[in-house]
């Protein structure tokens, strides 16, 4: 089987299978374990996921996924890096990849207890190019969600970066001599709204987010979220110039630099999403809705680097009746440059709107008034 080995017979290749769905993957159960296992691998502790007693008192009276853990049931990828080619006919050390972002649209919750499955299909390719790495192709490729109903729970467009393997790390190293602060501590001390619903009517444009502190990076954190959010499965293969091929090799510092065009070991970029994710899921708390979020992923996040994530409110309107925000999110490090960035819309509770299924669901009945269920 030859090589590709050209951005070329890449671009060819890969136009070839375009809206082409890929063989689909089985279907999965959400489990408490599954939920549990994403939030350690995101680093989101949010009881919304993991505490089912909360859970059962709370807006959706059971547990139910973050955003993010659409990155657990399908990493998405695969659609933009690789289309139909197989995967042994290109080579990390001819062509390399770095992943852009993504533009992600939720439509309702995962619960507790839903079979899920997503089908991916790459959807276009373009020319572009870099002045760190020269011409290069941006693949593109959607992922579907849908739970077993037939319901579709998100979608997600991501857009990856293919270009030649300069063989060498691009990227030059952290510049600010920072403080170290240890990342676990962090998650356990996260302060969220919760219960407590934020409304429309007391959001202003400007309203700065709570910042997220993420501490630094550390080869734990990757591994973290590499086996915890994507997959405990161990590699068929192993590319050229490692033997390492966990968390895809991104732990491997001469693999990084040789194969990935980065200076040290790196993360996944989907990881710094869940945190943009995290901080309007932790700002809005249980009462909000994440509606979309288009994220772009600026620089790399390398192994030492520290990061705080942070946001602002940009609009507020009235959509169809609904009170909706646009914030923008970034993860900056220690050098204060911002290594991703998203703008996402919410959907927030009216001032003195009511849960229209409380009578359903309290314990005892309420004096409500009229049932609304007649």
């Amino acid at each position: 089987m030859a090589r590709i080995t050209t951005l070329e017979e890449f671009e060819q290749r890969y136009t070839e299978g375009l809206h082409q769905p890929l063989p689909l993957k089985a279907w999965r159960e959400v489990t408490t374990e599954w939920l549990a296992r994403h939030s350690e691998g995101s680093g989101d502790y949010n009881p919304l996921h993991r505490d089912a007693e909360y859970a059962r008192d709370a807006r959706h009276h059971s547990l139910v996924a973050s955003p993010s853990f659409l990155f657990s049931i399908d990493f998405g990828a695969n659609a933009s890096i690789w289309g139909h080619l197989p995967q042994q006919e290109v080579s990390m050390n001819d062509l390399s990849i770095l992943y852009l972002g993504a533009d992600v649209t939720w439509h309702r919750p995962v619960w507790l207890g839903d079979r899920v499955r997503s089908i991916q299909t790459p959807v276009g390719v373009r020319r572009t190019a870099s002045r760190q790495l020269g011409e290069a192709l941006v693949c593109t490729g959607r992922t579907d969600y849908y739970n077993h109903r037939a319901e579709l729970v998100a979608s997600m467009t991501n857009h990856m970066l293919r270009f030649a393997n300069p063989g060498q790390g691009v990227e030059s190293a952290r510049t600010t001599d920072a403080p170290q602060v240890a990342p676990d501590p962090l998650v356990w001390q996260r302060t969220r709204r919760g219960a407590q619903p934020l409304c429309w009517e007391d959001v202003a444009v400007g309203d700065e987010l709570p910042a997220l502190p993420k501490g630094t990076y550390t080869t734990t954190e990757l591994y973290l979220f590499s086996l915890g959010t994507l997959t405990m499965s161990r590699s068929r293969a192993v590319d050229e110039g490692t033997i390492d091929m966990g968390a895809g090799g991104r732990a491997d510092p001469e693999y990084a630099r040789r194969s990935r065009a980065q200076s040290t070991s790196f993360d996944y970029g989907p990881q710094r999403i869940t945190w943009l994710a995290q901080i309007v899921a932790d700002w809005m708390g249980d009462a909000g809705d994440l509606l979309s979020m288009s994220a772009q992923l600026r620089r790399p996040n390398l192994i030492g680097d520290t990061n705080t994530v942070v946001g602002r409110v940009l609009r507020t309107y009235d959509h169809e009746g609904e009170g909706r925000v646009d914030v923008r999110v970034a993860v900056v490090n220690q050098d204060e440059q911002e290594t991703a960035t998203a703008r996402a819309t919410v959907r927030l509770p009216r001032a003195g709107a009511t849960d229209p299924h409380a009578v359903l669901f309290s314990p005892t009945v309420p004096d409500l008034g009229a049932s609304p269920y007649g």
